[in-house]
């Protein structure tokens, strides 16, 4: 069959408040959204499946672009066309655009503010907090083995120790890990007991 005939296409008003939507409520960047952006496109709208989602991933994770709005131009494409890619691209931007306006124009006026250094300090750390959140919720979250999980874990600490320890190339140590975890990383294949459930 066909893959362009399962696809579903949506029209472009839709897609639009869909990207808003997305923009709003996602934060933290498209990794660190991963579970959000599953639950609303894959479980909620059935846009997309959990592969075609993570091929989209890591696709915008290739691409010199920025990944959020890279994603986001991918899907808008799958679901409405070229004008559905420039619809999902802009309207992604939109509410964080007009967030880091907002912010710039704060910063200026209350540069030497306590309070907002507070702010930013805390905002740093909330960030970090949803990033290692979501790596803790692909660790556990997933049927894996207890092997693939040490793998798994000692790939995600050899990549900041070879570009901090041994001042090596991020792109370098990302796909040396991807080509790694691909090929030692695997889901514990479902039991028969938990087929019969």
């Amino acid at each position: 069959m066909d893959d362009s005939s399962q696809r579903k296409f949506l029209p472009i008003l839709d897609i639009c408040s869909l990207f808003l939507f997305l923009g709003c409520t996602c934060f933290g960047g498209m990794w660190a959204a991963m579970d959000r952006l599953h639950k609303e496109l894959v479980e909620r709208r059935g846009l997309l499946t959990a592969d075609d989602q993570k091929s989209l991933m890591l696709a915008a994770a290739i691409i010199p672009a920025p990944k959020f709005l890279a994603f986001a131009a991918m899907i808008g494409y799958r679901i409405g066309g070229a004008t559905g890619a420039i619809a999902s691209s802009v309207c992604i931007l939109i509410p964080g655009a007009g967030l880091v306006l907002v912010a710039c124009a704060i910063s200026i006026l209350a540069a030497d503010n306590p309070l907002l250094m507070s702010i930013q300090h805390f905002v740093g750390l909330g960030v970090v907090g949803l990033l290692g959140g979501n790596a803790l919720s692909i660790f556990f979250g997933a049927n894996r083995d207890k092997s693939s999980f040490l793998v798994g874990f000692f790939i995600s600490l050899g990549i900041p120790v070879f570009v901090v320890f041994f001042d090596g190339s991020l792109i370098v140590a990302a796909c040396i890990a991807m080509l790694a975890g691909s090929i030692f990383v695997h889901d514990t294949p479902p039991t028969d007991k938990h087929r019969a459930r």
